[in-house]
């Protein structure tokens, strides 16, 4: 799936869609969660993310210019956007694309990997299209990708549905936790 996420970034850049022509990329919540008075609603979903909102906000907002790119990116790129054939590796359901910097789905499919044990640090180290990027490119990106599930997830309604809310949270959690980490690595603690 590596291979073909890659593979997907080369094809696709420069993008043969006009951006004009696409959505936004779905990125970014922190700032709108705590706007909303929403970090109550979020310390269910992610106690850390509750106590560190000021920090992932300031991230999130560093994010614009490590999102910016080229390349035709499919903008939901997990596990369950992929079909597997015996000698194909499928991408489908394309409604999020969006144009940005090369490294954003493969990003996106690590930090959803990480939920099956993989450790995604260990991949993105060595990774062509994640191996020189500053640290801060992919801090802000995770941080930006988390901050839209987890708001997805503090904000669900009772009519939401919970499957979609489940895997939301989940993924986001995934993101959050590979950030911690790396802000562990960082700063020692």
């Amino acid at each position: 799936m590596l291979a073909a996420a890659t593979g997907l970034a080369r094809a696709l850049t420069p993008s043969p869609i006009d951006p004009a022509l696409l959505a936004r990329p779905r990125l970014g919540g922190w700032r709108a969660l705590a706007d909303e008075g929403g970090a109550g609603r979020l310390a269910p979903v992610s106690r850390w993310a509750s106590d560190h909102l000021d920090e992932l906000i300031a991230l999130e907002e560093a994010a614009a210019s490590s999102l910016t790119g080229q390349t035709l990116l499919h903008g939901d790129l997990y596990p369950f956007n992929i079909m597997l054939t015996p000698d194909r590796v499928l991408v489908v359901d394309w409604p999020h694309a969006w144009v940005g910097a090369p490294h954003c789905d493969v990003l996106t499919l690590l930090s959803s990997a990480s939920l099956s044990g993989m450790d995604p640090q260990a991949v993105a180290r060595e990774h062509p299209l994640t191996r020189d990027l500053p640290p801060e490119a992919i801090d802000a990106f995770l941080a930006a990708h988390a901050g839209f599930l987890l708001r997805l997830a503090a904000n669900a309604g009772p009519g939401a549905d919970r499957h979609l809310i489940a895997m939301a949270a989940a993924l986001g959690k995934a993101s959050l936790r590979w950030l911690r980490r790396r802000l562990q690595d960082v700063s020692g603690t």
